[in-house]
């Protein structure tokens, strides 16, 4: 990680984004699920929107092949 939270601005300059800072924090209670995709995977993919249709498809394409 980078030394620096923001581009130009140390962190000393910066004390309410040390590391810290964030030892009493919470997890985002409206986040349901979070996924973090490979470089090559989103680097595919211009929006969530399309990751969630290509999603839906291979969930489709699931349940119409056998895995006998």
């Amino acid at each position: 990680m980078n030394n620096k939270h923001q581009d130009g601005i140390p962190d000393e300059e910066m004390p309410e984004l040390k590391k810290e800072d964030f030892a009493m924090s919470k997890p985002n209670r409206f986040a349901r699920h979070v996924f973090r995709l490979d470089e090559d995977v989103s680097a595919y993919f211009k929006s969530a929107k399309e990751i969630n249709e290509a999603l839906r498809l291979v969930i489709r394409l699931n349940e119409v092949v056998s895995h006998k």
